[in-house]
């Protein structure tokens, strides 16, 4: 199971990495982590000020609840107010219930009119459309993988990766099978039955990984080397 801490870690390295604010909050939109980045202006203005924005297109939480509990879609929903401020909520299920949402409370795209003028008064990241894109597919992972199915394996684990997967050079044989398997959503136990070997000689094998590759955590490991798996489990390039 996925616990608190490593959920707060990877809330704040997506933060960090991508310079896009996210906190999890559940069905009720009440925040579940601590934020990661300060509270945006719309925020600011909602919680001190008795006032609603004009500008702003709010997220209306039980229309958007309702909308994912019927489709079970992990399509994240994006919104932009006339003031060129976007936000969004990735739906996050764990054995196929909703339980709640990644939450970005603003950001502006670079080609907005405004785009200059929110960044310096109201510090909101200004990102390209194809950076968002890109850490959206990453966020998107990580919901697909947090959809632990507890009566069969993880969803992403019935594909499973070639024998000869090779996740990076740095890595042995065996470490690269160990670390396509991770990133395939299995946990420590699924890994230790299909290889025969110990969960002590797993966790071993991910401490060798997580020093070669330069990464702190799992969640980490499949964030950046879960996407150069192919639909077939094998490598479409070498992440070094």
């Amino acid at each position: 199971m996925v616990g608190r801490g490593a959920l707060q870690d990877y809330q704040d390295c997506f933060a960090r990495d991508t310079c896009i604010p996210i906190h999890l909050i559940d069905r009720r939109g009440n925040p579940l982590l601590i934020p990661s980045k300060k509270l945006f202006f719309c925020d600011f203005v909602k919680t001190s000020v008795n006032h609603d924005c004009s500008g702003v297109n709010r997220i209306n939480m039980e229309n958007v609840v309702a909308h994912y509990d019927e489709t079970h879609s992990f399509e994240p929903l994006v919104k932009c107010c006339d003031f060129g401020i976007s936000s969004f909520v990735a739906p996050v299920y764990f054995n196929g219930n909703l339980m709640g949402f990644w939450h970005c409370p603003g950001f502006t795209y670079a080609d907005s009119p405004h785009a200059k003028q929110l960044h310096a008064k109201f510090d909101l990241p200004i990102l390209t459309h194809k950076a968002f894109t890109d850490a959206l597919s990453m966020l998107v992972i990580i919901c697909h993988l947090l959809d632990i199915h507890l009566d069969s394996t993880p969803r992403l684990s019935a594909v499973e990766p070639a024998s000869d997967q090779t996740i990076s050079s740095q890595l042995t044989r065996r470490e690269n099978e160990v670390a396509s398997l991770v990133c395939c959503g299995m946990s420590n136990a699924q890994i230790a039955s299909k290889l025969y070997v110990s969960e002590k000689t797993i966790k071993t094998h991910l401490s060798n990984i997580f020093s070669k590759l330069g990464v702190r955590n799992r969640v980490q490991l499949i964030c950046e080397y879960s996407s150069a798996m192919d639909t077939d489990g094998h490598s479409e390039l070498e992440v070094m």
